[in-house]
This record gives structure tokens, C-alpha cells and sequence, in this order.
């Protein structure tokens, strides 16, 4: 599964769900649980069954684009490829320009071709890293400043049908979902054209110094001595210097080398030319290790770092996008409907019945109290139906519903820290379980590490909750096979 084919799926998952809305719902409810029982063996990678469903359902008036994104994200690359190589190239046969006249100066050449990148390497590490408080608008800068984002300026020069499906990526309406694909879609351009840099720069170099006779020296007008720079060498040169000895200068080469450039230029030891050339051409196996171990190398790994989690956060966009919570609901839970031709056997749903959600009746328990996408309950009323449950509660914490992720984990690290005997979690009955739901049980199970009852409390709104909705409830619950999980109904069951 590559990140372009996982480009085309999200553009097409969200053109299907934007068809899909003129669809009956009934109709959507049995098409999308009769696929869901096909992909039932996948249930526990949303993404991988979100891409089967994609290739197996059919809705009218959708049009598949995704191809026409990815057509244009491989165009892109290709563009930055050779972008990439001509840079390279360009700027290694300037810096490494000879005519004979005067010697090419190392120090100019390592400080354009090796430590100006490892300044840049720098600066990508430190906008990738987790945001740090101490330099978190710095953090903010370089990605905003990440030169990869130029790149989608470049999508407005190819046909609005393949810029408008690739520009999703990156559109503002869809960052909870994909802004983290989008910073490091970023971060991977940036990385193919510096890593294609690198190549343009070793071809450059490789073919200067087969093709020509290349003479390199030393100047600088800081006070250094000959002894002080060849420590500075050796250090740069610590990375190879017991695999590739003849690529770290000696300190008789560093002491003949130094330039000094007075009216025509003269030499620390002058002799003449033939002996210096050899000499002076010694320089090159340091200058090509400094360039792969610093540039090349590194710009590899920073690349392949920026694909795999710009195809990892793809992948985990995919069931995050809008109206794919409510997708996979349809595919996963119970077919619900007045008009089924017969109901659903247990046998459709691949779960152990150990796990059952139990009601119990009678607690004990002092409980810390989650309104779940905003019930609407009246506290007094609540106080007293939980009391009846043998459940007392003093901390009321929101959660679902229009909250961000962020602000859910929020809560559920303050359940952590509150450490309360049990979780109680009121929900509307008619509304079934999403996966959002779900996961945000499984969130509190993984993160708080606790085994402690958590009961889901069904509440019926004006109505009492009905004999269907809590079998609904009960049913997709068992998807987490939790042993302590339990459900109760806020009134009595009709």
C-alpha cells in the first residue's frame, strides 16, 4: 500500500461520502452493513476497510478523481526531482569553477555544499520534532517557512479537475483530519529535492574531477593557523575517518595547501606547478565523504522518515474524514430498520459473547460522571435515577459531540488524574455508537491503565429508552470485548 494510492482512496472516499448524501438512508444502511459483512475480517484497520468498501461500492453521480491527484502528486515529484539534480549541479560547477588562475577554495566550497546543509538539517529536525514550549513560535516559523509548501503553487499550472482533487490535502476545511498529512506532504517534498540536490552535487563533482584537473587550497582572513584548521578537518572528518583514511587531510597537506591571495597568488610552500598538482588535488575524497556523509546520507533519511509518516497519517485520515465516522458505523453495527426483510443473525457479527455489556443494577460506587455529546439530562433527575443505581458523582466532565479530539484527551487524562472508583458515561440512546465513541472508551482503558467499571447509561430524552436502542447499544459495545464494561438504561426499557 504506497502513499500515492492512499492519495487517490482520500480524494475518492470524500467525493463518494459528498454523493452519497442524496442517497435514502435506509438504502445507505443496508447497502453499507451488506459490504460490512464482506469486510468483516478488517474491522480492526478502519482504513483497510474503508479502501475495501471503496472499491466495492457503487453510488450514483460519483466521480472517481482520486487518479487524476495522484497523476498530478508523481508530476510534482518528477519536477522536483530534476529541479532537484539541475540545483545541485549548477552550484557544485560554480563552486568547483577552475581555470587554472588560482586554486578553488576549500573553505568556500565545504561552507556552500556542507555546512550551509547541515545549518538546514537543523532547522528540519527541530520543526519536526514534538512541539518544544521554549521554541514552539520558532517550531511554527520553519514549518510555515518549509520550502516544500512552494510546491503546491505549482499545482495552478496543470488542469483544475487534478489541482482541486490533490489541493484537498492541504485545504483548510479538512485540517482536524489532515494537517499532520499535509505538514509532512510538505516536509517529503522538501526532502526529494534536497536529497536530489545531493545527487546533482556528487554528479557534478564526480564528473569535474574525472573530466579535469581540479587544485584546491586554503584561505581565510580569521586567524587561523595551519595546525588549528587541520583539528577542525579532522573533526568534520570523524564520521569516515577509520573507514575512508586517505579521505581526511594530512597535516602536510593542509600546510602546503594554504593560499594567500597577493597580486597573483602564492602558495604557503610554493614549488613548482607539476609538484603541487598532485598534491593539491588530494583535497577532492574529503570534499566528496563530507558531502555524502552530511548531505546525501542524511537528506536519505530524512526523506524516508517524512514518507513513511506522511503515509502513516494518511492512512489513519482516511476513517477521520467527514462522514466516514458515521460510514463505518453503518458497516459495523446491527442493521436497524422497520422495514428488513428478516433480521440479522448474531452470526453476522464476529464477536465473542463473553464480553457481554451486563447490567447490574446496584454499584456502590463513587463515579466520575461523562456527558457524552451533550445529553441535555437535568441533573436533579440524573442524581436521583444514579442513586438509584447505587452511583454517586461529584466531578461532571463533557466530552463528543462538537469537541476536538485535543479537548477529549484533555478529559480523559482528568480521569486519569481524578483516579474515581468507576467512569459513568451518560450517551443518547437513539443515537448508536460511533467509532469516535469507541475509541474514546478504548482511550480511557489504554491511557488511564486502570480496570475499573465503566458504565455506559442510556438516556431516552422525553421518551424511555426503547427495547431496540439498547440491544444496538449492547451488540456494538461488544466490539470492545471489555470485561467491565457495563450498561444500564436511564428509565425503564419499553
Amino acid at each position: 500500500m504506497t502513499h500515492s494510492s492512499l492519495i487517490g482512496d482520500l480524494i475518492d472516499l470524500d467525493s463518494a461520502l459528498k454523493a452519497d448524501r442524496s442517497t435514502d438512508s435506509d438504502k445507505k444502511k443496508q447497502r453499507d452493513r451488506a459490504l460490512g459483512r464482506t469486510l468483516q475480517q478488517q474491522r480492526n484497520n478502519p482504513a483497510r476497510q474503508i479502501r475495501g468498501w471503496l472499491s466495492q461500492v457503487s453510488i450514483d453521480a460519483w466521480k472517481r478523481d482520486g487518479h487524476h491527484a495522484v497523476q498530478l502528486y508523481h508530476v510534482l515529484c518528477v519536477l522536483l526531482t530534476v529541479a532537484g539534480v539541475a540545483t545541485g549541479w549548477g552550484l557544485a560547477r560554480a563552486v568547483l569553477h577552475y581555470t587554472g588562475n588560482a586554486p578553488i577554495n576549500i573553505v568556500n566550497a565545504l561552507g556552500l555544499l556542507v555546512l550551509l546543509q547541515i545549518l538546514l538539517l537543523l532547522l528540519w529536525c527541530l520543526s519536526t520534532i514534538p512541539r518544544v514550549p521554549l521554541f514552539g513560535s520558532l517550531q511554527s516559523a520553519l514549518r510555515f517557512l518549509n520550502p516544500g509548501r512552494l510546491t503546491r503553487h505549482l499545482a495552478r499550472f496543470f488542469p483544475a479537475r487534478s489541482r482541486q482533487s490533490l489541493s484537498l490535502v492541504w485545504d483548510t476545511d479538512y485540517a482536524t483530519a489532515l494537517a499532520p498529512a499535509a505538514r509532512w506532504l510538505f516536509s517529503f517534498w522538501s526532502q526529494l529535492f534536497a536529497f536530489c540536490f545531493n545527487i546533482g552535487v556528487l554528479l557534478a563533482a564526480f564528473y569535474l574531477i574525472s573530466f579535469s584537473d581540479l587544485a584546491f587550497a586554503w584561505s581565510t582572513t580569521l586567524n587561523i593557523d595551519s595546525a588549528t584548521f587541520h583539528h577542525m578537518l579532522r573533526a568534520l572528518s570523524w564520521p569516515w575517518h577509520s573507514l575512508f583514511p586517505d579521505a581526511v587531510p594530512s597535516p602536510e597537506l593542509v600546510d602546503i595547501s594554504r593560499y594567500y591571495r597577493l597580486e597573483e597568488g602564492s602558495l604557503a610552500h610554493a614549488v613548482t606547478a607539476s609538484e603541487l598538482a598532485a598534491e593539491l588535488g588530494q583535497w577532492w575524497p574529503f570534499l566528496v565523504s563530507a558531502i555524502i556523509c552530511y548531505g546525501f546520507i542524511p537528506r536519505l533519511l530524512t526523506l524516508l522518515i517524512s514518507w513513511s509518516r506522511f503515509r502513516h497519517h494518511l492512512a489513519h485520515a482516511l476513517p477521520h474524514l467527514p462522514g466516514a465516522p458515521e460510514l463505518l458505523a453503518r458497516m459495523n453495527s446491527p442493521l436497524i430498520t422497520t422495514a428488513a426483510r428478516q433480521p440479522e443473525s448474531a452470526a453476522d457479527i464476529d464477536i465473542d459473547t463473553d464480553y457481554e455489556a451486563t447490567e447490574s443494577g446496584s454499584y456502590n460506587l463513587q463515579c466520575a460522571l461523562i456527558d457524552w455529546s451533550g445529553t441535555g439530562v437535568n441533573t436533579d433527575t440524573a442524581t436521583r435515577q444514579l442513586q438509584a443505581m447505587g452511583i454517586s458523582f461529584k466531578d461532571f466532565l463533557p466530552a463528543g459531540g462538537t469537541r476536538t479530539t485535543d479537548q477529549d484527551n484533555a478529559t480523559i487524562m482528568s480521569l486519569c488524574r481524578l483516579k474515581p472508583q468507576g467512569i459513568a458515561v451518560m450517551v443518547k440512546s437513539w443515537e448508536p455508537p460511533l467509532l469516535e465513541f469507541l475509541e474514546f472508551i478504548h482511550s480511557i482503558r489504554e491511557q488511564c491503565n486502570r480496570q475499573q467499571p465503566i458504565i455506559n447509561l442510556l438516556w431516552g430524552g422525553a421518551d424511555s429508552v426503547t427495547e431496540r436502542d439498547h440491544e444496538t447499544w449492547q451488540l456494538t459495545l461488544r466490539q470492545l470485548k471489555d470485561p467491565d464494561l457495563h450498561i444500564e438504561a436511564m428509565g425503564s426499557a419499553q
